[in-house]
C-alpha cells in the first residue's frame, strides 16, 4: 500500500501540472503534501501489529487473530489487542483515499481540485481509482484488523464456544463461513467509510496539516511503545 501511495502521489502531482491550470496545479500539490503527511501515520501504525503478531505475512496475521483471550470470550483481532492501531490506520487510510472529511485535494465544486481541467474516460479513470482506493483499504482493514476471514469460536473441526457447545462443520462450509465473513467485513467497512464521508463536514487545510503531523503520527510512535513494553513484559 505504500509503494501504492507514492504512485498515487506522483499522479496527483503530475496530473495538475499537465493540465496547464495553475490552479489545478497547487491542487496537485496539496494531495502530495496531504498523502506525505498521512502515509507515514498510516505505515506507523501497521508496527504495532507487526510486533504483537511477530509476522509481515498477511496469511500469519491472520492465523495470529483466529485465537482468543479473557478466558476465550473475545476473538484475538487487531481491533481488540491494537484498538489506538486500528484507529490511526482508518483514519489515514481514510485521508489516503481522498474522501470526505479530506477531500481538499478534489473538491471541485468550492477549491480547485488536480484533475479539474479533465472530462470524459480520464475523469473516470480518477474517479474510479478513488472507489478501487476505498474497497482495497476496506480489505486491508478487515485483514489487518478484523480477523481476516477467522469467524468467533469457529475453528477447521467446527465451532466451539466458551460456554462448551460444539457444533461440527464441513471443510466446504468452513471454507464457505471464511469467504462469507471476510466479505462481509469488506462491505461493513465500505459503509463505514461512506457514512464517515455522508456525515462528517471537510477540514480546513491547517486543521487536516494538524491531525496528521501533530496527532496520528505521534500517537502511533506511542501505540509502538506500548505494544512493545506488553510484549516483553508479557510474551505469548
Amino acid at each position: 500500500m505504500m509503494r501504492a501511495g507514492r504512485v498515487g502521489l506522483a499522479a496527483a502531482i503530475l496530473a495538475g501540472l499537465v493540465s496547464g491550470n495553475n490552479l489545478a496545479t497547487i491542487g496537485g500539490l496539496r494531495a502530495s503534501s496531504q498523502m506525505l503527511a498521512y502515509e507515514i501515520a498510516l505505515g506507523v501504525s501497521l508496527i504495532g501489529i507487526v510486533i504483537w503478531t511477530g509476522s509481515l505475512d498477511l496469511h500469519e496475521i491472520i492465523i495470529t487473530q483466529g485465537g482468543t483471550f479473557l478466558g476465550g470470550w473475545l476473538p484475538a483481532w487487531g481491533v481488540f489487542v491494537q484498538p489506538l492501531g486500528c484507529l490511526i490506520f482508518m483514519t489515514a487510510a481514510l485521508a489516503e483515499t481522498k474522501r470526505v472529511p479530506f477531500d481538499l485535494p478534489e473538491g471541485e465544486p468550492e477549491i480547485i481540485g488536480y484533475f479539474t481541467e479533465y472530462s470524459g474516460m480520464k475523469f473516470g479513470l480518477f474517479f474510479l481509482t478513488d472507489f478501487v482506493e476505498v474497497v482495497l483499504v476496506s480489505a486491508l482493514t478487515a485483514t489487518l484488523f478484523f480477523g481476516g476471514w477467522q469467524v468467533p469460536y469457529l475453528t477447521p473441526s467446527g465451532f466451539r464456544c466458551p460456554w462448551g457447545a460444539e457444533a461440527p462443520v464441513s471443510h466446504l462450509g468452513y471454507v464457505g463461513l471464511g469467504v462469507l465473513s471476510f466479505t462481509v467485513k469488506v462491505l461493513a467497512l465500505i459503509w463505514f467509510f461512506m457514512l464517515i464521508r455522508w456525515t462528517l463536514p471537510r477540514f480546513r487545510y491547517d486543521q487536516l496539516m494538524h491531525l496528521g503531523w501533530k496527532i496520528l503520527f505521534p500517537l502511533s510512535l506511542v501505540n509502538i511503545g506500548v505494544t512493545s513494553l506488553v510484549v516483553v513484559a508479557w510474551p505469548r
